[in-house]
């Protein structure tokens, strides 16, 4: 059973801003988008907000991703290149 939630909230802070980003909206074509004002959408961006499971489904659609999208834990990109185990360099 998943108990941290405040770590959840993070992970959808860090995903939600990051994909609306990447997608060119602005928070208030988001929050509209949404049927909320921009200052719930940035407490979700914070990681503040107690997200329902019925919005996090309206933002995943609004994202184009699905909501385990949403909750997992992202792992940051970088440019530089990374060693597989079989020795190979591949990038990041």
């Amino acid at each position: 059973m998943i108990t941290d939630t405040a770590g959840i909230r993070e992970n959808i802070a860090v995903n939600v801003r990051f994909l609306r980003e990447i997608r060119g909206l602005s928070v208030i074509e988001a929050a509209k988008q949404l049927g909320v004002g921009r200052q719930y959408w940035y407490l979700i961006e914070k990681g503040d907000a107690n997200v329902t499971l019925d919005k996090l489904d309206s933002i995943a659609t609004i994202l184009g991703v699905s909501v385990e999208d949403l909750v997992r834990v992202r792992k940051p990109k970088t440019k530089q290149t990374e060693t597989k185990t079989d020795g190979k360099k591949e990038s990041a």
